[in-house]
């Protein structure tokens, strides 16, 4: 007979329900903003979007418009620093997506070859299949 055991790897004293860096009340503790600051500050801004979200019935008028200022800010940001990075990233989008479409076809052309000619024939094999969706067959080499 085998010995089994139980094991648990937990964190010693930790409690079901319990979150490790955050308070009752919701805020972070010191470690968890440490924690949160080494992880980047963008899961610390989401979270707080989302908190403000759920209490949005709860914010003042010019809170409300501070925090929309704020997001549009943002947003007006990033569309203008993508414009600076995305000339190269579309080229190279137009590249993979062009060698993707060819491939695409020869293989979904070479399937439709290899099918006709399994259902004129009554003859089917794997390896003659595999020559007709990976290159154009008719192809002298």
């Amino acid at each position: 007979m085998a010995n089994t055991t139980l094991t648990h790897h937990g964190i010693k004293g930790m409690r079901w329900g319990v979150r490790r860096y955050q308070n009752k009340d919701g805020s972070l503790t010191n470690n968890g903003k440490k924690h949160y600051d080494n992880l980047g500050t963008q899961s610390i801004s989401k979270r707080g979007r989302k908190k403000d979200c759920n209490n949005r019935r709860k914010l003042t008028d010019d809170q409300l418009k501070k925090k929309i200022e704020r997001l549009k800010m943002e947003k007006e940001f990033k569309q203008l620093s993508m414009e600076d990075i995305s000339p190269g990233k579309q080229y190279v989008k137009k590249i993979l997506s062009s060698a993707g479409t060819k491939s695409l076809t020869v293989a979904a052309s070479g399937a439709m070859s290899y099918a006709i000619k399994g259902m004129l024939t009554k003859e089917w094999d794997a390896k003659e299949a595999a020559k007709y969706v990976g290159a154009n067959p008719n192809q002298k080499k």
